[in-house]
C-alpha cells in the first residue's frame, strides 16, 4: 500500500563506500575547500552511477568537495551510491537531518536542493515535514550565500547566529566580514560576535559618514556680486509705498525740488564824489 503524501514511489538503495575520485566525472567548478588538503572529506557526496565507462559515477551532491579532492590528489572519498534523483536524495536527507539535528549547513543543502528540485512546492510545505519554522529555514538557506571556506567552520569556529549575521551583511561589508574570519580560523581562533561587530561599526560609520555628506550644510564661498545703489534704493521705495498704500506719484511730487524765488535787490546807497589826497591827506568826500 503507497503511503498517503509519501514523497517517493519506491524507498530509495543506497550503499555506502569509498570511491576512487578517478571514477567519478569531474565537476564543471573550481573552486576548492583548503581545508580538505589537511583533513580530508569528512563528509559523504552523493553519488549515482552513470553508465559512462569512463566515469561510472556521477556527482548528485558534493561538487566542491569532489573537486577539491581531485585538486589535492585525494585517491578516495566517501559515498553515498543511490538510485534516486538528486531532489528525492535532497527531501530524505532534510527530514532525517532535522530528526537528527545535524550541521545546520548540511541541512540547508539539502532543504535548498529539495526546493530546487520541485520535491516541495514552498518553504512552508518543506516546514511542515521537517517541523521546523519558515523563518529558520529561510535564516539557514541564507547562509549558504557565505564562502565555502566559512561553511566548514559553522557550528564549530563559527556560531551559527554570527554566521547568520555575516549572511545578512551587504556584499562589500561581508567580504571584510568573511576576511576577517578567515585571518582567525587561519589562526586557530574562534570567530566571534565581537569580530564580527567590527565589520558591523564600519557599516555604521560609513552610513553616517553618507547621510552627513547628503545634509551638508556648511556655507558654500559666497559669489562676488555687483550691487546698484540706486537700484536697490528704488526697490525698496517702490517696496514701502506698496506696503503704507502710498502712491508713488505723490511721493515723487514731494520729493522734487520747488523753484527758487529771486533774491531781492539791496537797498541802494547815495552817490559820493570820489576821494582825493591834498596836502598828504585822504578826503572821502565827506561834507563837514
Amino acid at each position: 500500500m503507497t503511503l498517503k503524501g509519501h514523497l517517493f514511489s519506491a524507498p530509495l538503495d543506497i550503499d555506502i563506500c569509498q570511491v576512487n575520485t578517478a571514477l567519478i566525472r569531474p565537476p564543471d567548478i573550481t573552486e576548492v575547500m583548503p581545508s580538505i588538503e589537511q583533513l580530508g572529506v569528512l563528509q559523504s557526496v552523493l553519488l549515482k552511477l552513470s553508465g559512462n565507462p569512463e566515469y561510472p559515477y556521477e556527482i548528485v551532491d558534493g561538487d566542491r568537495r569532489v573537486n577539491s579532492a581531485l585538486h589535492y590528489h585525494l585517491d578516495t572519498v566517501p559515498a553515498i551510491i543511490t538510485d534516486g534523483t538528486r531532489g528525492q536524495i535532497a527531501a530524505a536527507s532534510a527530514i532525517l537531518n532535522a530528526a537528527r539535528s545535524n550541521n545546520p549547513i548540511d541541512e540547508a543543502r539539502s532543504w535548498k536542493i529539495a526546493l530546487e528540485e520541485g520535491q516541495f512546492g514552498s518553504v512552508a510545505e518543506l516546514g511542515k515535514h521537517v517541523h521546523i519554522g519558515v523563518q529558520t529555514i529561510k535564516k539557514r538557506l541564507k547562509l549558504l550565500t557565505l564562502p565555502e571556506d566559512i561553511l566548514v567552520h559553522v557550528g564549530v569556529s563559527v556560531a551559527e547566529g554570527v554566521a547568520e549575521k555575516m549572511a545578512n551583511l551587504p556584499a562589500d561589508y561581508q567580504a571584510d566580514a568573511v576576511g576577517a574570519a578567515l585571518r582567525q580560523l587561519d589562526a586557530g581562533k574562534k570567530f566571534t560576535a565581537a569580530d564580527l561587530k567590527l565589520s558591523q561599526t564600519r557599516r555604521v560609520e560609513d552610513r553616517e559618514d553618507s547621510i552627513d555628506a547628503l545634509f551638508d550644510l556648511s556655507p558654500l564661498p559666497l559669489l562676488e556680486i555687483a550691487h546698484d545703489p540706486v537700484q536697490e534704493l528704488a526697490t525698496e521705495v517702490q517696496r514701502l509705498c506698496q506696503a503704507r498704500n502710498v502712491p508713488l506719484e505723490h511721493l515723487l511730487d514731494l520729493l522734487r525740488p520747488t523753484p527758487s524765488l529771486p533774491l531781492p535787490a539791496p537797498p541802494a546807497r547815495p552817490n559820493r564824489p570820489p576821494a582825493t589826497v591834498r596836502d598828504g591827506r585822504v578826503n572821502l568826500g565827506l561834507r563837514n
